[in-house]
């Protein structure tokens, strides 16, 4: 009798299949790394040493790239008024920039012969090549332009921006002397830095020679300014005369001029019988200032530093300081050069601060560790992944071209707490399996082999959080993608380490044998009473859930009527170490006048200094006609006792009371948005100007009895003073004058002209020309003006002219194209950014006619715009995680089950903002899109579990009572280990404390709450909705027994043949 080998049955591969699935599907890998520990070594040895290279070559910034880039364009018109300067220059030029690739929106501002263009490019242009093509266009459009503006600049970056660095050059010597030292020696070596967009002096009276007429005796000879202006060309030294050619070289030829001096201007000949001193006087001495500045009370040169878009403020600061420390050494005796503000100070402390919370979460969580295992065998396994996952996600961010910043390195902090996790599940269970009589290795392997798809499971959740949310455009994309991407990869390299580097070391160091692990009497005992009133508390749950669910809904719905009342903004408010005083005066005010109001403020500042909290004030008046701007740096963070947002609050209310100028204070914020801490800006638009200047002052008016603001104004007064040449066309042609003869002349009297330049020392120096007697400050002026005939006779310009007194407006702005009224506004105590907005929209609704809008700018429309994105920020995310959470379990109901514990969470997270005094702002946000992957981490080792066990054949009831009972210290663990490893954020002092905060106190308040829901809402979710869903692995187990059947029918059809 022949016998036929028999093939196995297919029932011992199902029973096996549905007792011990999981293990049987992953104990490969496992195993490969415990039975090969060099090689599980130096995987992570090798990921250790790439991140430790990665630190010297990664770029050091404050924020990441989120800054948008912006172009500039500048243009100057001579003698132009507001008006002129918008129809005949801006307009112009904005028509054309707007065919520029990349434009995302234009704004402009026209002023007394000023026009500027601010140009916003969308998300990802290329700010060079959009330089280069804006120049093109300038290029291209400037011969539409008046012939006599100063040819159009065009920079990469917002001049209408803050300065990033602001030095002073003071000392003992005359101001001319000072100018010269600021406009060469630190300007040209400033100018070799790179990142630097504009530097801009301020206060600077060169030396010029003023050659001042009388015209009186200037008219009895018969002669005019213009004569004396040509007798002035003389000076010239630059004239060319060709070249002197020999066999053996060519020679240029030149005017070689001594140095010029007053008495050789005044020995210029005008004519045969006249030189210029018979006419005139001629000095030499500063210019007559249009601006000035002081530093502690003395009078100093300003210079300012304002860095390109793109340019990185820390790289700058450093470069600049390395340069003033040169300088100061050649600097002559009794000349200092300070820097007065500095960002990169407040950008190198922040840093240095969050360096410090990563150092202190790191010793807090391994802590935590230790006092829940009580063995230090088994702390040093878990604590080993957190320096291999945090130093080698610094590799990670050199490689995709992200910084070293406040937003990555605050997730880091975050990380400490989260990429012991996975290790801490590992060896948990581990140990566990150790206790129930494994061997050190076969406990490893079936303790990783256990919960290996809830570890893959709980990464997969976190990285699902945040990477599809780094698609999303502008700020919001660019500051939650570098903070998803680095928390992402740090947790993806924890449980990298968990699933290699931690079973290796638990099946040689064996923890599961250290004093105090397996000491069963001792864990059995020390826990029984915590796990038995679990158990009581968790088994009433469960058999009530509409008790628990209406509990945990009652209390979101207080929460959520707590959080409603949440204020808004893009930053909490920062204490940067400085602060500024806007002081603006009318538009026709003097720069006398307004230096006498900024001294008042410089005397309310003194107190301040005196007591030390104060450290410098700079003062600059004169920007933009009758402003001033006063810098307030203070003392170091830990050398004074109150915040900045204290000593502002009590300066902002001194200052408002100065009379004569309108007193504002100011703070910058991290993101550099234009008109950061200003309050509420915005714009009246429409199509006629004076319209809605009217419109707005009505806004304004209502405004002030609000006390949601404070101070609201218009942003430029709507009219100047002015006085128009009104030329007699028919007169002026029967004197044979034109139009330009008249305006050159009054021109001349009124400003002077500089007919030529000269050289001292290697430095330019104007001549002046200008009329000696009174100045042309009425219209009955115009009578001492002469003008000269084709016949040689005189006659006054009020036979062809007039001057009149008028009002124009003192600037001409738009907001994409359209006319605009800027407004602006401080807020009221403890009003935010969003109140406040909406507050005036709603007023602006009813007030203003249909033919009119309203435009946020500044800060008000970047959180206008980053509250949509948030919307889809957490609508994305929550959809993403669904769908991943049901791949990995196979399961729609399984994530629905982990999902819909999410809510109560974020409930639970709100109310702990709004119970830690804070705001919904980037930071905090950030904190509850991780909430979201955190609290689906947790629920996921609960149902994962739960699902092994149904799996092997338990009722859906017992196996979420079981997985309660078997996974409630992992999930203790974990969740304690984030939040303590948060607590060193909360409690955080020192520059950029705000920020880490705003993100503490949701990680720490609401992840401590949020665990809570997930304990008692999980198994009672689960209770009701898992039988919907099918037994797990219902798939995996039909097609075994299809298997089996198929293979059952074909042995019996070989034996029926046999």
């Amino acid at each position: 009798m022949t016998m036929t080998p028999q093939e196995p049955t297919p029932a011992p591969e199902t029973e096996n299949a549905t007792q011990e699935p999981a293990q049987v599907e992953r104990a490969g890998l496992a195993n490969l790394f415990i039975s090969r520990p060099i090689f599980a070594i130096v995987i992570n040895l090798l990921v250790l040493i790439a991140g430790l290279a990665a630190l010297n070559a990664v770029d050091v910034r404050e924020m990441p790239d989120v800054d948008q880039p912006v172009l500039s364009v500048r243009t100057s018109y001579d003698g132009a008024v507001p008006e002129t300067v918008d129809r005949e220059v801006t307009q112009v030029l904005e028509e054309a920039l707007s065919a520029l690739d990349g434009v995302a929106y234009i704004e402009s501002t026209s002023s007394s012969e000023s026009s500027r263009i601010t140009i916003d490019l969308s998300d990802g242009t290329d700010i060079d090549v959009a330089a280069n093509e804006a120049r093109e266009i300038v290029s291209e459009t400037v011969r539409q332009l008046p012939d006599d503006i100063d040819d159009p600049t065009v920079t990469k970056s917002d001049t209408n921006g803050d300065a990033i660095i602001r030095l002073a050059v003071l000392g003992d010597v005359p101001l001319a002397e000072l100018t010269q030292i600021a406009e060469t020696t630190v300007y040209d070596r400033l100018s070799l830095i790179d990142g630097i967009a504009e530097i801009t002096i301020r206060g600077d009276r060169s030396n010029e020679f003023r050659v001042l007429v009388n015209m009186p005796s200037l008219l009895s000879r018969g002669l005019t300014m213009f004569d004396v202006s040509d007798a002035l060309e003389a000076l010239r030294d630059d004239t060319p005369l060709g070249s002197l050619d020999t066999s053996a070289q060519s020679l240029s030829l030149r005017v070689g001029n001594e140095e010029v001096t007053p008495e050789i201007i005044g020995n210029l000949p005008i004519n045969a019988y006249t030189r210029v001193n018979d006419v005139a006087f001629v000095q030499y001495g500063p210019e007559e200032r249009d601006t000035s500045a002081r530093v502690n009370g003395k009078t100093a040169i300003g210079i300012d530093i304002t860095r390109q878009s793109v340019g990185n403020t820390l790289t700058i600061s450093k470069d600049v300081r390395a340069a003033v420390a040169e300088l100061a050494e050649d600097m002559p005796e009794g000349v200092e050069l300070l820097i007065t503000s500095d960002d990169g100070v407040f950008i190198e402390s922040s840093i240095n601060e969050v360096v410090n919370s990563i150092g202190l979460a790191t010793l807090i969580v391994v802590f935590v560790i230790f006092a829940f295992l009580r063995s230090v065998r088994a702390t040093l396994i878990p604590a080993l992944t957190i320096p291999v996952a945090l130093v080698g996600t610094i590799a990670a961010i050199w490689l995709t071209g992200f910084s070293v910043n406040t937003i990555s390195l605050l997730a880091l902090v975050l990380a400490t707490g989260m990429v012991v996790d996975d290790a801490i599940v590992v060896i948990e269970n581990i140990v566990r399996k150790r206790k129930e009589g494994m061997g050190p290795f076969a406990a490893a392997a079936a303790g990783t082999n256990e919960v290996f798809f809830a570890v893959i499971s709980t990464t997969a959740t976190l990285a699902a959080v945040f990477i599809p949310i780094s698609f999303l455009p502008g700020q919001a994309g660019g500051v939650f993608s570098e903070f998803g991407f680095v928390l992402a990869f740090a947790v993806t390299l924890s449980s990298i380490t968990a699933l290699t580097l931690a079973p290796v070391l638990a099946a040689f160091l064996d923890p599961g044998k250290a004093e105090g692990a397996l000491d069963e009497d001792a864990q059995d005992k020390r826990p029984s009473w915590a796990m038995r009133a679990f158990d009581m508390v968790m088994d009433r749950a469960i058999r009530a859930p509409l008790v628990v669910i209406s509990i945990a809904g009652a209390m979101v719905i207080i929460a959520l009527g707590s959080a409603s009342t949440l204020s808004s903004s893009i930053t909490p408010s920062e204490d940067r170490g400085f602060f500024l005083i806007f002081a603006r005066g009318a538009s026709d005010s003097t720069v006398d006048y307004v230096e006498e109001q900024v001294l008042e403020i410089e005397e309310i500042l003194d107190p301040y200094r005196a007591s030390g909290e104060v450290d410098a004030v700079q003062s600059i008046i004169g920007i933009g006609g009758g402003n001033a701007l006063v810098i307030v740096r203070l003392a170091d963070w830990n050398d004074r006792a109150r915040s900045q947002q204290e000593i502002a609050a009590e300066l902002s209310r001194s200052v408002s009371r100065v009379p004569g100028i309108q007193a504002s204070v100011r703070s910058t914020n991290s993101l550099n948005i234009r008109g950061a801490g200003r309050g509420l800006t915005f714009a009246v638009t429409g199509n006629n100007i004076e319209a809605m200047t009217a419109a707005a002052e009505e806004l304004v008016e209502a405004m002030s009895s609000d006390e949601m603001f404070l101070n609201p104004q218009l942003s430029d007064d709507a009219v100047s003073a002015e006085m128009e040449v009104v030329i007699d066309d028919q007169m002026a042609g029967a004197f044979g004058l034109t139009k330009s003869e008249i305006t050159e002349l009054i021109s001349a009297m009124v400003q002077g002209i500089v007919p030529v330049s000269v050289f001292i020392d290697d430095t330019e120096v104007d001549v002046n020309l200008m009329s000696g007697g009174a100045p042309i400050d009425d219209p009955t002026d115009i009578e001492s003006i002469y003008l000269q005939l084709d016949n040689g006779e005189f006659v006054p310009l009020s036979a062809a002219a007039k001057l009149e007194m008028t009002v124009s407006q003192s600037t001409v702005s738009r907001q994409a194209g359209a006319l605009a009224v800027s407004v602006q506004a401080n807020l009221g105590e403890g009003v935010s950014l969003g109140e406040a907005a909406s507050r005036m929209q709603e007023l602006a609704t009813d007030m203003l006619p249909d033919d009119m809008g309203i435009v946020l700018t500044g800060e008000a429309a970047s959180l206008s715009s980053s509250q949509h994105a948030m919307y889809m920020v957490f609508a994305v995310a929550g959809i993403v995680v669904l769908l991943v959470l049901a791949a990995q379990f196979e399961s729609l109901t399984s994530a629905v089950v982990i999902m819909l514990t999410v809510p109560f969470g974020i409930a639970a997270a709100l109310m702990t903002i709004k119970l830690s005094g804070g705001s919904l702002n980037y930071y905090s946000q950030i904190g509850l899109v991780m909430l979201i992957g955190v609290m689906a981490k947790n629920g996921i080792l609960i149902v994962e579990f739960a699902n092994q066990l149904r799996e092997a054949g338990q009722d859906i009831d017992t196996a979420i009572r079981n997985a309660l009972r078997l996974r409630i210290r992992p999930v203790m663990m974990t969740m304690i280990s984030t939040v303590f490893g948060g607590l060193p954020l909360v409690l955080t002092s020192g520059a950029g404390a705000e920020a880490r905060i705003a993100v503490g106190w949701v990680i720490v308040g609401g992840l401590g709450f949020a665990t809570v829901f997930t304990l008692f809402l999980t198994p009672v979710f689960y209770r009701l909705l898992a039988g919907y869903g099918g037994l797990p692995g219902g798939a995996k187990k039909r097609l075994h027994l299809e298997r089996g059947a198929f293979f059952g029918a074909a042995k019996g059809a070989a034996s029926g043949n046999t």
